[in-house]
């Protein structure tokens, strides 16, 4: 059984209408890391072209009005892949990064050697492949508060976990606010508890992992896709004539 966020009916525009768009730049010349670390952002938006067409459908705005559609922000993410089998030692990789993607390495490789550690290794269904860091997922303020962060990040770690053998994350806040130690422990167990709904687990030292080889983590996004659907159709008995 499926449910619609209450709140649904106050985003700004047609959910159904967001696309997401990767990106991933690199120079030619390789630098140091530059093939063991891949970075990949994520832009969730609306294009002002399919937003004006919808409006031109559902409502009698004239050209003027729907000439001055502009692109709509829904969210952004960041990943980070880490080839275990590139050139470099994949944690001092990781380490040059950022602090937090550097407290992931630690808590599921060997630092020492750069392969898995022996905890990360032994709960994984088939422990040979990348691994994929959902470094950060933001959305937008008028887009938050309906649920739409699990079917956003599940479906971007849908299509940039091929080869890895699971996605990694440490949950928090991560809209830039200054918090004390009880808030961010308040806003990892919250954080926390959203991304089970795509399959992370608590792993260890606040990491969440998710296995990419387990059948529940296809099912989950599955689930969480049959919500969005739910909410689309609830967003427009709302506001369709």
């Amino acid at each position: 059984m499926t449910t619609a966020a209450p709140n649904i009916a106050q985003l700004p525009a047609d959910p159904s209408l967001i696309s997401l768009a990767y990106h991933h730049e690199h120079p030619l010349q390789a630098y140091e890391f530059v093939d063991t670390l891949e970075v990949w952002t994520v832009t969730a938006r609306i294009d002002a072209d399919v937003l004006a067409e919808d409006m031109a459908a559902y409502s009698d705005m004239d050209q003027d009005s729907l000439d001055a559609v502009q692109d709509v922000a829904v969210g952004r993410m960041s990943f980070v892949r880490v080839r275990m089998f590139g050139p470099d030692h994949p944690f001092e990789a990781m380490d040059s990064y950022t602090g937090d993607v550097s407290r992931i390495g630690e808590a599921v490789l060997d630092v020492a050697t750069g392969e898995w550690a022996p905890e990360f290794e032994a709960v994984l269904g088939h422990p040979v492949g990348d691994l994929l860091v959902m470094d950060r997922v933001v959305l937008e303020p008028a887009w938050r508060g309906a649920g739409l962060g699990p079917v956003l990040a599940g479906t971007a770690i849908r299509r940039l976990s091929q080869d890895c053998v699971a996605v990694a994350c440490e949950p928090g806040s991560a809209d830039g606010r200054e918090l004390t130690d009880a808030q961010h422990r308040e806003a990892a167990t919250k954080q926390g508890r959203v991304w089970e709904r795509i399959g992370f687990e608590p792993f260890q030292c606040g990491v969440h992992i998710l296995d990419c080889h387990l059948q529940r983590t296809q099912d989950l996004l599955a689930e969480r896709r049959e919500e969005f659907n739910a909410q689309c159709r609830a967003w427009q008995a709302q506001h369709r004539p």
